[in-house]
């Protein structure tokens, strides 16, 4: 992992983009801190598995949307 300052970034965008197309991550640093971190792409492999991990991890709680939406709308006509 190649750690950049900010002002070389400016120079040199083009070759550091080609380092992280390559899969390389590039943290880029201005006054001895790291203030961004650039990483390549998710192929949709790997995007698609953190999705379904996310969807996985939502706890849903009481009733369906639709069936609120439903109930009030019947409410509301009589």
């Amino acid at each position: 992992m190649a750690k950049i300052s900010v002002e070389e970034v400016g120079e040199n965008l083009p070759a550091i983009l080609e380092r992280v197309a390559r899969g390389e991550e590039v943290l880029l640093v201005q006054q001895g801190k790291i203030v961004a971190r650039v990483v390549p792409p998710l192929n949709e492999e790997q995007w698609l598995a953190s999705m379904r991990e996310f969807r996985a991890s939502i706890d849903l709680k009481g009733e369906p949307m639709s069936q609120t939406v439903i109930k009030l709308r019947q409410e509301e006509r009589y």
